[in-house]
This record gives structure tokens, sequence and C-alpha cells, in this order.
């Protein structure tokens, strides 16, 4: 949305002319122009300075490079917002760690109020467990508490809040597909598998105003790490989350061009969806299936028949095999039975996290999309470096690029930092935090890499973006060196100097957020 009291350029005039740099593709340029919200030409700046009006605003670049904006094609947003603005644990790698975190946190927290933390996996504690019920009740006594896994398909509670939702009550019936994990005398333990929907519903509700706060911190977040265009893939998106989405879209909470899937349990209500996505200029990125979801008893061939009559992306969950399997299966029939008259939505698979090289031309010949987690390599990849046997088939790169299976990335926040340039940085390096190299013979280029997140990310989402050409939406991001000539290392630790969506300055390094908006003067010369 236009802020009401900006100020538009005369007719024939640029609304801003970033000058003076390097700008990605075109070595023969070094200014941009934008206006209504588009390039409109690139060149030397003496050649655009007939585009300048009295109310052009200039930045001067200095020599920095200009670059399309970072687009991540699958995180959680909401639960991101949550965890970005709340407690985190995901830095903590002892189970001490996560309990001192705890009870620091408990002890600032009223008693008797929810305590929410998020970032727990006891894949990457160097105590191999999770935390138990009774640790969990000593750290945390007078509050009832939910503690997320880090993948977001998990939660641990302590005996207060397992108290207040009912779960050792005689009568109680736990929702399909939960798995309520209990000791070797049959008690609860506090971890809950498969509930997250459940539980969502059952806590006491974030009221809007602490979602609109949540959300313009993470907006934020998301401008200083470079990304004008991200699109949510949480499972449980309906009617209601749609709607908060066009709120916070409608309010300038978050300033990122978006998408949002919905799941599909939920496409009864995919025509509404569409409507108030329509009307607050955001997308409707598809539908999203996920292992577990009894969608339809005879499985997923109706449910992926619907959604691509009405013209949906049907987005699939796969970090196993046999969800990939469960995928592949859906993907063939319901290509084999289309009779639509026009094109065919697209699928995708979402994380490919293991695909065996068997799997490859099958994709290829669907024309299939990965979207792939790069960055799972080096946050998260102290896990797979325990699995040799795994590690050859672990978020693929190069080999689905060589076959021609469509790639984009994604960062999949919270589980990893939302920082695309550090998963390009991965993709490039395979490399995990603690120094351990993974399928090296995976890695792709710096180009490659950075398209995953640019162009080919733009195609997959169906803009206008990605490059830096005229005519292209302007989402762009101004950085202090050439991206595509750094080493991983480099690239890993890169900032982000000005991030534009639309033409308009939505973050600038060292900037207070309340300057960036469509009335402040922008630091220019």
């Amino acid at each position: 949305m236009k802020a009401k009291n900006k100020v538009e350029a005369a007719p024939g005039k640029a609304d801003l002319v970033v000058r003076e740099g390097l700008i990605l593709g075109h070595p023969g340029s070094d200014s941009i122009a934008i206006a209504g919200g588009q390039i409109i030409a690139h060149g030397q700046f003496a050649e655009l300075k007939p585009l300048v009006g009295p109310q052009t605003h200039l930045v001067k670049l200095g020599g920095r490079v200009v670059a399309p904006g970072l687009i991540d094609s699958h995180i959680h947003f909401l639960e991101a917002a949550a965890a970005a603005t709340g407690i985190s644990v995901a830095r903590c790698r002892t189970l001490g760690d996560v309990l001192a975190d705890l009870r620091i946190a408990a002890g600032k927290t009223p008693p008797g109020n929810w305590l929410r933390a998020f970032g727990c996996d006891e894949a990457l504690m160097l105590d191999g467990r999770g935390p138990t019920r009774a640790e969990l009740d000593h750290s945390v006594p007078k509050n009832p508490l939910r503690l997320k896994h880090q993948t977001l398909h998990a939660t641990w509670l302590n005996s207060r809040a397992i108290a207040l939702l009912g779960f050792e009550a005689p009568d109680f019936k736990p929702p399909d597909g939960a798995n309520m994990i209990r000791d070797a005398a049959g008690k609860l333990t506090g971890l809950v598998i498969g509930m997250e929907t459940w539980l969502s519903r059952h806590l006491p509700p974030v009221t809007i105003a602490e979602s609109e706060s949540r959300a313009r911190i993470m907006s934020r977040e998301l401008a200083a790490a470079g990304v004008t265009n991200f699109t949510d893939a949480t499972t449980r998106n309906g009617v209601a989350e749609v709607e908060l989405f066009a709120k916070l879209a409608q309010s300038g909470a978050i300033a990122q061009r978006l998408g949002v899937m919905i799941g599909g349990q939920h496409l009864e209500s995919a025509a509404q969806c569409e409507q108030i996505a329509s009307a607050a200029n955001i997308r409707l990125a598809g539908v999203k299936f996920m292992p577990g979801y009894e969608y339809d008893r005879a499985g997923l061939a109706r449910p992926v028949g619907l959604a691509i009559a009405r013209g949906l992306d049907c987005a699939f969950h796969a970090t196993e095999v046999e969800e990939l399997d469960e995928a592949l299966a859906a993907i063939e029939t319901a290509k084999a039975n289309y009779g639509g008259e026009r094109e065919i939505p697209r699928f995708r698979i979402e994380h490919g996290g293991l695909i065996p090289h068997n799997y490859i031309d099958r994709l290829a010949a669907m024309n299939a999309w990965v979207v792939t987690n790069p960055g799972f390599i080096h946050f998260r990849g102290a896990k797979y470096a325990a699995e040799p046997g795994l590690v050859a088939h672990l978020y693929r790169a190069k080999s689905l690029k060589d076959a021609g299976v469509h790639l984009a990335g994604a960062t999949d926040a919270p589980v990893t930092p939302g920082r695309p340039l550090a998963a390009i940085a991965t993709a490039v390096s395979r490399i995990t935090l603690e120094g351990i190299e993974l399928a090296p013979a995976e890695a792709i280029s710096v180009a490659e890499a950075f398209a995953m997140f640019t162009i080919d990310a733009a195609r997959l989402a169906q803009l206008d973006a990605g490059v830096v050409e005229t005519g292209c939406v302007a989402d762009l991001i101004v950085l202090p060196r050439d991206p595509l000539s750094l080493t991983p290392t480099d690239l890993m630790n890169l900032a982000v100097d000005i991030t534009i969506v639309g033409g308009r300055v939505i973050y600038e390094r060292g900037r207070p957020a309340i300057a960036s908006s469509d009335s402040a003067d922008l630091h220019s010369s």
C-alpha cells in the first residue's frame, strides 16, 4: 500500500534514481531509474539525468552494487515472527543451556501466564536427547510451557501445560495423526508430535496488535537480509490465516511482497481465500499437502485434482524418501487425469531433503520444481553428519540442475535463519557450522546459487522480478560488494545496505526502522 502522504514524481520523471555504482548483470550501467514501482531505465547517470525531476529521490551508491532482491520461496512467517520476538533456544547445544534460558524467561513472566519458546532439537543437542517433563517442571514451575521443536513438527510441554490442556483426563481424545510420547510406565513425557495445529488453536490466541508488532519486527529482519518477496508455506493456513496476512500486508506491517499457501484441508474455502488475497494484493501461492494428514480417504489423487482444476500450484512436504514417493505418485496420477484446457499448474517438492539418484530423472520428466534448503547443511549439518549413508542424497543441487529439474531456494525460517545469503553460501561450500563438508559433489556455483533466490524463484512465483531489467518490478538490494565474486565465507557474512520493494526503500542499514517510510528523506547526495 502506498502511504497517503507520498509525493509522486512529475509525469515522465523517476520516483527514485540510484546512481554511480555497479549494476549486477550490466557492466555498462552505473545507475537505475524507477517509476511506478518498476525499473524504467538503466545506464550511465549522465544518460538518465533527463528522468530526474524536482521530486525524484537520488541515492548515491558510491561504487556499491545493485542486485535483484532475494526471494525466499518457503518460510513460516508467523512462526518466525514469534521466534524473533519471543524466547528462542535455537542457539543452545546443551540441555543445560536450554533449561537455563527457560528458567530466566520464566522468572520474567507472571505466574500462570503461558510461556512460549522455540528452537530445541534433540538431534543437535550434545546430550543426544530433548528435555524431560521433570526437567521442564523444575525450570518452569509456575507457568504452563510450550517449547516448540526446531522443525516445527513437535512440542515439549511441562506438567502445568499438560494439565491445562486436559491431556491426562480419562476422556481426552488426541487428534488424528497425533503421537503423545509416553515413558515405560505409561506416563506422558511431555513430547507430543503431530499436534501443532491443535495446540495453536487451544492456547490463548495472539491479539491482532501483538501479531502486527511481531510482523513489523520480522519483516524488518527479512529486509535486513535482503528479502523482497517470500512465500508462507504453513500447512494450517486457511481463511483466518489468509485474512490475517491480508491485514498485515495492508497495514504495512509486512513490507515485502508475499504469497500464502493454504493447507490441503482448506481446499473447500480456496475461492474465499483467493478473494481475500486478491483484495489485499497478495498471491495465493498454491495448496500445501503434508504427510500424515488425511485429506481424502482414497489418498491424495482427488484433492490434488481439485487443486489443479482451480489452477492452484500443488506443494508437497518431502524430507524423507517415503514422503517423496507419495508426492510423486500423486503428481503422476494428477497429470495423467488432468483434462483441463489451461496449462497445468506447477508441482513443487518442498525441501527435497533426501532424493536418491533414481528419482532425479523422474522429477525432470514430471517438470516438477524442487524448493530446496541449502542452509540446512550449514545450520543443521551436525544431524546429517551422524548418518553418513544418507549424505550423498542430501539437499541435492548440482545433480538436479544437470538433469534439468527446476530448482528454487528457501530458508524455511525459522527452522534456519531467514538469511538467503547464508543459504547461497552453503549451496556453494556444502560446509556445516562445525566445518564438516557434506556431499561436495552437489555444490553449485555462486551464480547458480544466487539464481535460486532470484530469477529462478521469480519464475516459480510467476513474477517479473529476480533480474535488473527495464520493465521488471523494482525489487532491489544494494550490497557493499559484488556477491558473484565472493568466496562462500565472505558471502555468508555479507551485509545488505539497502532493500527496495516496488521502488520504495524499506530498509537502510544503520537507519532506524521508524525512518523507513515513504515520507522519510533518504540518505542521498
